[in-house]
């Protein structure tokens, strides 16, 4: 079950990562930068899907995948791109993006 849940991690990451290098690159980021932010993100992501906790807790926590990863990429943009947080860089624009 745990890895059926894990992969349903991944692919959500993917349909979302996807999408956020497609609003990056609409917003002129390079290919570079945009892998960068991506790659951070991931780490972000799963980071915080496999933080430390109870087994018991993080089975009564649900994670929305759309609002970690919106959480992840946003610290993600803002390390690399701190012009960007206000515009397409926000976590309502990122939001929007992977919608």
């Amino acid at each position: 079950m745990a890895e059926a849940h894990g992969d349903g991690d991944s692919i959500h990451f993917a349909h979302y990562a996807g999408k956020l290098e497609s609003h990056l690159r609409k917003n002129g980021i390079s290919c570079h930068d945009a892998d960068l932010i991506i790659e951070e993100s991931s780490v972000l992501y799963f980071e915080k899907l496999h933080s430390s906790g109870s087994k018991l807790s993080k089975l009564i926590r649900k994670h929305d995948p759309a609002q970690l990863f919106a959480e992840s990429a946003k610290k993600a943009i803002e390390r690399h791109l701190p012009e960007a947080k206000d515009t397409f860089g926000s976590y309502g624009e990122i939001t929007k993006c992977i919608r």
